[in-house]
């Protein structure tokens, strides 16, 4: 399944590549304006209820903006990672000292693999709220070797949008899958009408039942420090232009370089999609192979649904093959 994305990724920049060899002159670049039109955009798929996104920004040059896409797809931004399942949040933002951890990234980090658990059918009758959801995923992917990590903020109580929205990203998963299946179908990523109800369901019975998300969204991440999660705090206000989807395996995107070449304002979200089916294989206790491409779709589609709740229709994604 994400072989398929990887390959989508590549078969289209080498399309490009020709392209811009074809019609650019070998001494010049190429021009960013008309690159722009290959990236997609959350809206062309009637997603993006939030408010960040590069259309409600008058501090940054588009241009630059532009040109930051290329670069960034053309994987210069890409370090090396040690493990295979995300663990730190896709957020662009970065510490006090402005640095993250050196680790793969989805939407809420560990908790990413958690919500894509539950909505894949990887949850089990003991799991009758999120917090004993959490702590059974996170001690299984421990058990496995495997980092995990969540994060907040300097300024709020849950700084994490992943776990502060998560009814909301249910509700969106629930009311929305076609517009999100439309987009994560351009990227390798289907899913059939039976696999799209069975995660709509879970959603709707998960926000149907009382209790089962835990009204103070910090005890969610106090809950995953306890179990052992790396705890980044982050500083300042949403500033991500884009989406950085990475496909390279054993990568991710490195935030403070962006920052360094481009200035602070210019942040990406950075989802390593190439984790997604490493970690839906580390949680899958039964190792069925439907189950757990279930459990990786699941996992993919939190993570548009989390883009589309925090995010902007503006927000262009960028795939890095």
């Amino acid at each position: 399944m994400f072989e398929s994305l990887i390959k989508w990724c590549r078969d289209f920049f080498s399309t490009q590549d020709t392209a811009n060899a074809t019609s650019t002159p070998s001494n010049q670049p190429p021009q960013p304006n008309n690159a722009r039109a290959n990236y997609h955009t959350l809206g062309e798929f009637n997603l993006g209820l939030g408010a960040i996104g590069p259309e409600n920004r008058t501090d940054v040059d588009q241009s630059v903006v532009n040109a930051m896409y290329q670069t960034i797809a053309s994987g210069k931004f890409n370090i090396p990672v040690g493990d295979s399942v995300p663990s730190i949040c896709v957020d662009g933002r970065c510490n006090k000292d402005g640095k993250r951890e050196v680790s793969p990234s989805a939407a809420g980090g560990t908790l990413s693999i958690v919500y894509g658990a539950d909505l894949g059918g990887a949850s089990t009758s003991s799991d009758t709220n999120e917090i004993t959801l959490a702590t059974r995923i996170s001690n299984t992917l421990k058990e496995k070797g495997h980092a995990i990590g969540v994060h907040g903020d300097d300024h709020s109580n849950c700084g994490c949008g992943a776990c502060a929205k998560v009814k909301n990203i249910y509700q969106h998963i629930a009311e929305k899958i076609n517009d999100i299946v439309s987009l994560t179908s351009q990227y390798g990523i289907t899913l059939s009408q039976s696999e799209k109800d069975r995660i709509v369901q879970q959603a709707q019975n998960r926000l149907n039942q009382s209790n089962f998300f835990a009204e103070d969204r910090s005890s969610v991440l106090k809950n995953s420090q306890e179990c052992g999660s790396v705890y980044e705090e982050l500083v300042g206000a949403h500033n991500e232009l884009g989406i950085a989807l990475n496909t390279k395996p054993g990568t991710t995107v490195d935030r403070s370089a962006i920052r360094a070449q481009y200035g602070p304002q210019y942040d990406m979200f950075v989802v390593d999609a190439w984790t997604f089916a490493n970690a839906a294989k580390a949680i899958n206790s039964n190792e069925d192979a439907m189950a757990t491409e279930l459990i990786a779709k699941a996992i993919t589609l939190q993570n548009v649904a989390t883009a589309s709740v925090l995010g902007h229709g503006s927000l262009r994604i960028i795939p890095i093959s």
